[in-house]
């Protein structure tokens, strides 16, 4: 398989076992809505999968794999010209690790200590509620920053299908619905502990026992901790470090892009067409923010067409994808090597989500589709 398709594929298809993980995870905590009972009665079909034999290593992997992609997506970046969603999106991903390390952390170490305590709802939600209630805020920061990243990577990705249009008014409000029914059911489950706390002894008791023996491997549980936290910010230091490095290895080589209407733009050699535009507010459409996949950011190359990065593969199967006609580029994929490169953008600035859907309804796409039916 071609690299790129590769790579893409395997952010894909890990991003997509996360936030299955995910979805049964919270759609577990949603039934405490209905009951403790009903959450631990669910537990083995939602959630147990993943936490033994195949789907622990599958969810290993994919964790591993969606991590190393991202960082490598960071070292790989040309430059700091990011949009909001690309800003969230990082923000979100880069604080996703820190979270879920302590978590899973504790989480393994209370089983550990306490065989099957910590994979009993009932008794992990009051350390959660009554012992522990860090631990609680940490699971609601860990849910809320993994849902978000996880649903604007797979509206990301939904938007530009033509099947988004039959799906779409069912999609959006699941994401929306999905996290605030397990913060719900969340918050109902620990009131129903708490009442039992209250009321049952023994089995108050027998918690605090479990904690006890858990804060007994507090300091060494508190050093792993650290340790792998700290290994990953020496990896995201390596990533930016790379990053720093691409920038600056270029910045003697000044160049300027000519456009349609006169506007004019500087960058630097190996930037983008459309890390030009966006560095110097040239209005150019990019709805999938420069990842190739949309098709809205193309451009007409007027001239300097040899002083352009050659196409990849990514690139010339969206430009088949979308009827380009002859001299037309991804403007997000076309890095500029050397003075001279004028070009005309085919798509208004304000181009939306459907002229990647539907090319053929938009002017560039009605063009080329001309042209085409001439040929």
């Amino acid at each position: 398989m071609r690299g790129e398709a590769l790579i893409r594929r395997a952010r894909l298809a890990s991003g997509l076992v996360l936030m299955a993980f995910v979805t049964c995870h919270l759609a577990n905590l949603s039934l405490g809505l209905r009951s403790l009972a009903e959450m631990e009665a669910w537990r083995m079909l939602l959630t147990a999968p993943w936490t033994r034999g195949a789907g622990l290593w599958l969810l290993g992997a994919a964790g591993t794999i969606h991590l190393s992609l991202g960082l490598y997506a960071v070292a790989a970046r040309r430059s700091l010209a990011l949009s909001t969603t690309d800003v969230m999106q990082l923000a979100l991903g880069l604080a996703i690790p820190p979270l879920a390390i302590a978590h899973v952390v504790a989480t393994a170490t209370a089983n550990a200590v306490s065989p099957g305590f910590a994979s009993n709802y009932g008794q992990i939600l009051a350390v959660y509620w009554s012992f522990a209630p860090f631990y609680a805020f940490l699971q609601l920061f860990v849910v809320v920053f993994v849902w978000m990243h996880a649903a604007i990577g797979l509206y990301s990705w939904l938007v530009l299908k033509p099947v988004w249009r039959r799906i779409g008014g069912l999609v959006i409000p699941v994401l929306f619905a999905v996290p605030v029914l397990a913060l719900l059911g969340f918050a109902q489950a620990g009131q129903e502990v708490l009442d039992k706390l209250a009321s049952d002894p023994a089995w108050k008791q027998m918690i605090l026992d479990n904690v006890g023996r858990i804060a007994k491997v507090t300091r060494e549980l508190a050093d792993f901790q650290r340790a792998a936290i700290w290994t990953y910010l020496a990896a995201v230091a390596a990533a930016f470090a790379i990053l720093g490095a691409r920038i600056l290895r270029h910045r003697r080589r000044p160049l300027a892009v000519a456009y349609d209407g006169g506007a004019r733009a500087g960058g630097r050699h190996g930037l983008s067409i459309l890390e030009f535009s966006r560095l110097n507010d040239v209005p150019h459409a990019h709805v999938c923010s420069g990842r190739g996949r949309c098709g809205t950011c193309r451009v007409r190359v007027e001239s300097g067409a040899d002083r352009l990065s050659a196409p990849g593969d990514l690139e010339r199967d969206t430009l088949a994808r979308v009827h380009a006609g002859a001299g037309e580029r991804l403007a997000c994929q076309a890095r500029v090597l050397d003075e001279g490169v004028a070009v005309t953008r085919l798509l208004p600035a304000f181009a939306d989500a459907s002229a990647a859907r539907a090319p053929q309804e938009w002017p560039g796409g009605q063009a080329a589709a001309a042209a085409e039916s001439r040929t």
